[in-house]
C-alpha cells in the first residue's frame, strides 16, 4: 500500500477540486513496513526431490533468484526452523519493487508484504485521556533490584497462594487451584510482548537461570520503529513501556503483601521481545518470537498483540501459530480492542481453529483498598496501591449535590477552605477528568477521590502525573453518595483515613460487570468461524509494570490470563498429554456465557462473547472432551443445519448425557441496510456499522437425534443437531443478521455426579456473496470512492499527467476479499464496471443497480481471465482484509496508488506505460463467496481515462 500527499499539479483533463473534505495520509503512517515482504520458499518434499535441493538449499537458491532478477535486497529474518510449515525469509528490496514482480520468481511459494504490528493502546473512554507511556501510571515498590545485580528470584512457597481473593481469580475459579496447590509448575510459558521489567520484585527481580523469567531474547531494541532494522540482544529487559510488564505479571506475579498474583505464579516464564520503546512491532519478529518458542521447548504462548486480517490461516503469523498447535505448543492470542469496528473484523494470529482468540469482559469486582471513615466503618477505593498515608483527613466536597455532572468542571469559588489537608471528592462527569484535576490541584488539592456517575462504565485508573496531586483514586457511585451523607451529617467534619492494607475483595461492580466489554472486538472471520472462542476479564486489571503496579485494560489483559489458566491445567493433567484442540475445546465447553447487558438473561451474541467467560475450576473438573467445541452454521446459501458432536468420556465411570438448547441475542452488521428489488440485496450500509443494532432473532428449533447418551468410560459416542431455517424477510437479511446460541449438554455420572457443558453455534441470515466489498462511500476520505486524483484535483473525465506528478488511485475495502487485483488496462477497453467510473463530485451513495449488472452480463467476459489488461498493478497472493474505518492508527486505512507508469507482466518483467496512449485502471474484488474464475464474481470499478504526456 502506497499512501502519498501530492503535490497539486495544472493539468489538461476533466478535474473537480475536493481539496476541503479530501484528505490523504502521510506515507510514514502505512501499515507496512516500507518496502519489507515475507517470501515463503516452496519445501514441499514434492518440490525440493524434483528440483534436487534441501530446503535450506532451496532458501538459497531462492534468494540468489531474486538477487539475479536485478532485485537487490537484505534480509531482515530468517524463517528455516520449521521448513514443513514455513520457510523463507522476510527481506527488504528497493522502491517500487511489486509483490507480483517477487511471486513471479523461481522457487517463491507466497509472497506478503510485512506489516507493521502496533502494541494495542488502552481503549479510550470517553472522559479520560490516558498517558502515552503506560508505565506513567504506575505506583512504584519500594524494592527494586538493578538490572546489573546478578542473583537468583527467592520463590514463595506454594502456601503464599492459598488462600487467594484475587478478583479475577475468585471470577475464574483460579482461586480454587491456587488454593489446592495448583500452580504451574513444570510447564513453560512464553510471552511475546514488548519487553519486561523483570527487575521489578513481583517478577522476581532478575533474568536467565534461576530467576522467575529465566528465558528470552530481544529480537528488535530499544529504537525499533517498523521503519529501521531492527538490533537483536539477548536481554528482553526494558521499562520504556509496560504493556509487555504488565501482561507478564498477569501470567506469573508472584505472592505479595497487596494480595494480587499471576494466574500461573510457578510456571516457568520467558519473554521474547518483539516490540520497541514505541510500541511498534512487526509481523516478521512475531513468527521469529513463535520459532524461538519452539526451540526453547515451550508449552505455551501469549501473543497480545495483533492486526486485523478477517480470515483464519491468512497471515505469517497464523500459519505459524497453527502449525506450533500440532507439535503441542499452545497459542492463546488477544481478540483485539477494535469492537468500534463493528462485526467481521477479525484478527491475527488470533484468528485460527486451534488458536485460542480471547476477548475480554468487565469483571464482577473492583480493584479496590480500604478507606477508614471514623465510626463509619470502610469504604473502598480503586488504585493500583494503598495511598499509604499516614494521619487522618478532613473530607471535602466541592458539591453536595450527587446529581450535579460539572462537578469541578470550574475553577473553585474563593470561597473554598484550604484543601492542603483534606481529602476532596468530587463526582464524575461534565468534563474531562484532566480538567477537574487541574482545577482542584490549582485550589491547592493533594488527595482526590472521584466518584462514578450512576450506570456508567468503570472509572479507569487516574494518572497524577505533573499535576502536582499526591494521591487520585476512584469510588463507585453507591460510595461517593454514601461518603457525601457522612460528611452531611457529621457537624464537626468526617475523618478518613488511607491505612495500608491487601487488596479488599468482593467489591461488586453493579453496572458492567460481568459482560463483554465496550472495546472487545467483534468476530466473525468472513470465513464464518467463531471469533473470539472465548473471554476473560481484560477491564481495569491490576498487575506489574515498569518498577511497580498499575491498572490496565483491554483484550491483552483478558489474553495472559487465559494463558496462566492453561498451564494450570496442564500442570495438573500433565499425564493426559492434552493437545492444544483438546485444551480449547475443554476452555470453551466449560465456559459461562456473558449476558448482553448487566443483569440480563440474555446471552450476548457469539460474534460478541464467543463461548462465554472461562471457568477454570469447570475445565479442571471436565473429563469429557467434546468435538467440535463450536457450530459453525455458515449462511443461508451454504447452510451447515445438520451438525454432528462426539463425546469421549474419559471419566473412570459411565456418564449419561442429555441435550436441550437456548438462545442468544441475535446482532446485525448492517444497521440501516433496506432491501433493494434491484440489486436484490442492501441498498445502503456498505460499510459495517460501528455500533451495531440488537436483533431479535424469528423463532427457529433445534432438534437433536436423541435426547440422552449413556457413554461408559474411556467410550465415545456421538449425536447430530438439527437446525431449522429461520424465517427471515428480504429487509431483515439485507442487514445481514446474526443468530446464535448454545448446545447445551447436561453430564450425570454413574455416582450422580453433575457436570454441564455449552457448546456455542452461529449462522448468518443471508448470504455472504451478497456483502458489499468496495467502499463507495465518502465516509473514510470526503470525496465518494473509489476515484482517481492528481494532488488533490479528482478526476471526473479523461486526463493527462506528467510522470513526474502522477495521478493516484483511492479505494478501500469495506469487508474482506478472497481476491483482490488492481490492473492497467487500455483506454478503450470493453467492460462495464459495477461501481460507475465517476463517483464524485456527487456525494451519493454509488449504486449498483439491475442495468449495471445486465450491463456487466452482455459486456464482460464469462471468465475473469478473459478481461484484457496491460498489466498488474497489484495483485497479492493473501486474502485482503476489511480495511479500518474508526480505531485504526491513521484512523483509517485505505489503498493509495501512484501510478507511476509501471506494471508488472504476466511474466513478473517489469513493463512502462507509453506517452501519449490512453490507459485506465481496473479494480476487481471478489465477492466472499463467489466462484473466482467468473468475472461476475467480482465488484469492480474502471477509472476515468488518463494518459502521460512526453
Amino acid at each position: 500500500m502506497v499512501r502519498a500527499f501530492l503535490a497539486l499539479a495544472v493539468l489538461l483533463g476533466a478535474l473537480v477540486d475536493l481539496s476541503a473534505g479530501f484528505k490523504p495520509a502521510d506515507s510514514s503512517s502505512s501499515r507496512f513496513v516500507p518496502n519489507s515482504y515475507f517470501v515463503e520458499v516452496d519445501a514441499s518434499s514434492s518440490a525440493l526431490s524434483k528440483r534436487g535441493l534441501t530446503p535450506f538449499a532451496a532458501l538459497s537458491r531462492t534468494l540468489a533468484a531474486v538477487e539475479k532478477k536485478g532485485i537487490p535486497y537484505t534480509v531482515r529474518q530468517r524463517f528455516e526452523s520449521l521448513p514443513d510449515v514455513f520457510h523463507g525469509a522476510s527481506i527488504q528490496v528497493p522502491e517500487g519493487t511489486s509483490v507480483d514482480e517477487l511471486s513471479q520468481i523461481e522457487g517463491v511459494k507466497r509472497v506478503w508484504p510485512v506489516q507493521k504490528i502496533v502494541i494495542p493502546r488502552e481503549p479510550p473512554i470517553d472522559d479520560y485521556v490516558s498517558t502515552a507511556d503506560s508505565s506513567m501510571s504506575s505506583q512504584p515498590l519500594a524494592k527494586r533490584a538493578s538490572k546489573a545485580e546478578k542473583r537468583a528470584t527467592t520463590f514463595p512457597p506454594a502456601s503464599a497462594y492459598a488462600g487467594d481473593t484475587f478478583y479475577p481469580h475468585v471470577e475464574t475459579g483460579i482461586d480454587a487451584l491456587h488454593n489446592a496447590g495448583i500452580l504451574g509448575a513444570g510447564i513453560k510459558i512464553a510471552v511475546l510482548d514488548a519487553g519486561v521489567d523483570y527487575t521489578n520484585p513481583l517478577l522476581g527481580g532478575c533474568f536467565g537461570p534461576g530467576c522467575h523469567i529465566s528465558f528470552g531474547y530481544d529480537f528488535c531494541g530499544d529504537n525499533y520503529n517498523g521503519d529501521n532494522t531492527p538490533v537483536a540482544d539477548s536481554d528482553p529487559f526494558t521499562t520504556c513501556t509496560s504493556h509487555g510488564t504488565h501482561v507478564t505479571g498477569i501470567i506469573g506475579a508472584l505472592a505479595n503483601e497487596y494480595g494480587l498474583s499471576g494466574a500461573a505464579p510457578q510456571a516457568t516464564l520467558g519473554h521474547y521481545r518483539v516490540a520497541g520503546c514505541n510500541d511498534i512491532s512487526s509481523d516478521d519478529l512475531i513468527v521469529a518470537g513463535m520459532m524461538r518458542a519452539v526451540q526453547d521447548d515451550v508449552d505455551v504462548i501469549n501473543v497480545s498483540l495483533g492486526s486485523v486480517v478477517s480470515w483464519i490461516n491468512n497471515s505469517p503469523t497464523q500459519i505459524v501459530a497453527e502449525y506450533l498447535a500440532t507439535q503441542g505448543i499452545a497459542v492463546v492470542a488477544s481478540a483485539g480492542n477494535d469492537r468500534t469496528e463493528g462485526l467481521f473484523f477479525a484478527a491475527g494470529p488470533a484468528a485460527g481453529v486451534a488458536t485460542l482468540a480471547v476477548g475480554a469482559t468487565d469483571p464482577l469486582y473492583w480493584v479496590a483498598y480500604n478507606a477508614t471513615v471514623r465510626n463509619r466503618g470502610t469504604v473502598p477505593y480503586m488504585s493500583p496501591m494503598p495511598f499509604g498515608l499516614t494521619g487522618n483527613y478532613f473530607l471535602y466536597f466541592t458539591s453536595t449535590d450527587p446529581s450535579v455532572a460539572a462537578d469541578a468542571c470550574t475553577a473553585l469559588p474563593s470561597s473554598t477552605p484550604s484543601l492542603t489537608s483534606r481529602v476532596v471528592v468530587v463526582r464524575r462527569g461534565g468534563c474531562d477528568f484532566a480538567v477537574k484535576l487541574a482545577n482542584l490541584a490549582k485550589a491547592g488539592a493533594k488527595i482526590v477521590l472521584i466518584y462514578n456517575s450512576p450506570n456508567t462504565l468503570t472509572l479507569p485508573q487516574f494518572n497524577v502525573g505533573s499535576t502536582g496531586l499526591t494521591a487520585v483514586g476512584g469510588l463507585r457511585y453507591e460510595d461517593g453518595v454514601k461518603l457525601l451523607e457522612y460528611y452531611n451529617t457529621t457537624p464537626r467534619g468526617q475523618l478518613i483515613s488511607f491505612p495500608v492494607g491487601p487488596l479488599v475483595p468482593g467489591v461488586v461492580d453493579g453496572v458492567t460487570g460481568g459482560t463483554v466489554s465496550y472495546y472487545s472486538s467483534y468476530g466473525a472471520t468472513n470465513d464464518l468461524t467463531t471469533y473470539p472462542s472465548l473471554a476473560a476479564p481484560g477491564t481495569n486489571i491490576l498487575s506489574t509494570v515498569a518498577g511497580g503496579l498499575g491498572i490496565m485494560r483491554g483484550t491483552s489483559q483478558s489474553s495472559p490470563l487465559v494463558a496462566g489458566a492453561y498451564a494450570l491445567i496442564l500442570a495438573q493433567r500433565k499425564s493426559e498429554n492434552l493437545t492444544p484442540q483438546q485444551l480449547k475445546s475443554l476452555f470453551m465447553t466449560t465456559s459461562v456465557s456473558a449476558p448482553n447487558t448487566f443483569g440480563s438473561s440474555t446471552p450476548d451474541s457469539i460474534v460478541s462473547q464467543g463461548a462465554g467467560r472461562i471457568d477454570v475450576g469447570a475445565a479442571l473438573a471436565a473429563k469429557t472432551l467434546i468435538s467440535p467445541s463450536e457450530l459453525n452454521l455458515n449462511d443461508t446459501a451454504n447452510s451447515n443445519r445438520m451438525q454432528r458432536i462426539t463425546l469421549t468420556n474419559r471419566n473412570s465411570e459411565a456418564v449419561t448425557y442429555t441435550f436441550s438448547s437456548s438462545f442468544a441475542q441475535g446482532i446485525v452488521t448492517y444497521n440501516n441496510a433496506r432491501y433493494s428489488l434491484a440489486s436484490r440485496g442492501a441498498s445502503s450500509d456498505v460499510i459495517p456499522s460501528t455500533t451495531p443494532n440488537d436483533f431479535d432473532s424469528p423463532p427457529y428449533n433445534v432438534l437433536f437425534s436423541t435426547l440422552s447418551l449413556t457413554v461408559p468410560a474411556g467410550g465415545t459416542a456421538s449425536f447430530t443437531v438439527s437446525f431449522t431455517v429461520a424465517r427471515y424477510t428480504q429487509q431483515q437479511a439485507a442487514q445481514f443478521p446474526i443468530y446464535s446460541g448454545f448446545v447445551h449438554i447436561r453430564a450425570t455420572s454413574a455416582s450422580q455426579k453433575v457436570q454441564t457443558f455449552n457448546v456455542p453455534f452461529f449462522g448468518l441470515a443471508a448470504r455472504m456473496i451478497d456483502m458489499p466489498i468496495l467502499d463507495t462511500t465518502g465516509v473514510a476520505l470526503g470525496p465518494v470512492l473509489p476515484f482517481l486524483a492528481v494532488g488533490q484535483d479528482i478526476a471526473t473525465g479523461p486526463i493527462t499527467v506528467s510522470r513526474s506528478n502522477p495521478p493516484t488511485v483511492y479505494f478501500r475495502l469495506a469487508a474482506g476479499t478472497r481476491r483482490l487485483r488492481v490492473d492497467l488496462v487500455a483506454g478503450d477497453i470493453d467492460f462495464q464496471g459495477t461501481i460507475p467510473s465517476v463517483t464524485n463530485p456527487s456525494r451519493r451513495l454509488a449504486k449498483r443497480s439491475t442495468r449495471e449488472r445486465e450491463l456487466v452480463a452482455r459486456a464482460t467476459p464469462t471468465l475473469f481471465s478473459d478481461v484484457p489488461t496491460v498489466g498488474s498493478i497489484f495483485a497479492p497472493d493473501y486474502f485482503p482484509p476489511r480495511d479500518y474505518l474508526v480505531n485504526g492508527p491513521y484512523p483509517f486505512s485505505d489503498y493509495e496508488y501512484a501510478l507511476d507508469g509501471k506494471y508488472t507482466k504476466k511474466d513478473g518483467t517489469t513493463g512502462t506505460a507509453q506517452s501519449g496512449v490512453s490507459y485506465r485502471v481496473l479494480i476487481r474484488a471478489l465477492k466472499i463467496t463467489a466462484d473466482p474464475t467468473l468475472s461476475s464474481s467480482y465488484e469492480s470499478w474502471l477509472s476515468t481515462p488518463f494518459q502521460y504526456s512526453a
